[in-house]
């Protein structure tokens, strides 16, 4: 069997088949690229001209498809909000209430909590709701307990139908997303269409410009998204650059209560803080910092709000 030969595979549409991101910043690239080097050479007008309405319509189909994402997004937020002010209730309330009257221990205790706390810290979403459900079930009719199962039922409720718009919100975007991968494709076997006719019309200036018109780090190295570390008390540290939108979302979990900011220096402060609570995993919509100029405010921030050491993770979506 022979193999194809490297130079007639498009390396665009292959290192972003699975990448939209990463076709996205290749496109901008490009585009912006020939624009402005048509007007020093006009050999390249050719190329932007039938570049230019192919990046609109990709930019476009990215659009709509990540303001569907973003209300996915923002909806998955909404149930991890819940199932954390839910377990909050738990332990502050509920869990007292029941301690009250069933000691740690004890026949009820155990027929009310048979699995302990295990089920509310699942790592499924959907097991973590269903164990809301399983305790009021467990309280049963017991009269002293009428309220908290009232409570445990509402809380259960809410996450149901919050867990439900969120499914919802992910069919809405799996059905936009064909259509943008047709448009990924379309963009970048042009970008490779406009690689070969650039290197025939400036042959003698290829290795030069070519660099200048096509994202080569980008298309080369897949970018890094989980970034670690530790802090020590009261403790201020830079943790990342990166060119934002207002509807990306960051991950973090820190050992520790943390603030992060994204700023237009590093290790700067100058946007709004956002707090993240200890132990909890929490998804922080990028727009919820409050700047608007992103290709300014690039630098992400971590800040220690405890006097003691903890650790941290904080992974891009």
């Amino acid at each position: 069997m022979n193999l194809p030969w490297k130079y007639l595979l498009d390396q665009m549409e292959i290192q972003t088949e699975n990448n939209v991101k990463k076709a996205v910043t290749l496109s901008l690239y490009h585009d912006s690229s020939l624009y402005t080097l048509s007007l020093i050479y006009p050999g390249l007008l050719p190329y932007y001209t039938r570049y230019h309405p192919l990046h609109l319509s990709f930019m476009d189909g990215y659009t709509n498809l990540d303001s569907s994402g973003g209300a996915k997004q923002g909806d998955r937020v909404s149930v991890e909000i819940l199932l954390v002010s839910s377990k909050q209730t738990l332990a502050n309330t509920w869990l007292v209430d029941i301690l009250k009257l069933h000691p740690k221990g004890s026949a009820r205790y155990i027929a009310i909590f048979p699995n302990g706390m295990t089920p509310f810290n699942s790592k499924g979403i959907d097991a973590r709701i269903a164990a809301y459900s399983t305790l009021a079930k467990n309280i049963g009719s017991e009269v002293a307990l009428a309220s908290t199962k009232t409570d445990v039922t509402t809380a259960y409720n809410n996450l149901l139908a919050a867990r439900a718009t969120q499914t919802n919100a992910k069919t809405s975007t799996k059905d936009t997303s064909g259509t943008l991968n047709d448009l990924r494709v379309a963009a970048m076997e042009m970008q490779y269409r406009n690689l070969g006719g650039i290197m025939d019309t400036f042959f003698d200036t290829r290795e030069v410009l070519c660099p200048l018109l096509f994202d080569l780090v980008t298309l080369r190295i897949n970018p890094q998204t989980l970034f670690t570390g530790n802090l020590v008390g009261s403790m201020k540290k830079a943790v990342l650059a990166n060119t934002f939108k207002a509807t990306d979302t960051v991950d973090v979990k820190a050992t520790q209560i943390t603030r992060l900011y994204l700023s237009t220096t590093i290790g700067g402060i100058d946007s709004t803080p956002i707090t993240v609570p200890a132990n909890i995993k929490t998804t922080i919509n990028v727009a919820d910092f409050g700047v608007t100029d992103y290709t300014a405010h690039r630098f992400l921030t971590i800040v220690n709000q405890a006097v003691v050491a903890g650790k941290y993770s904080i992974t891009l979506q």
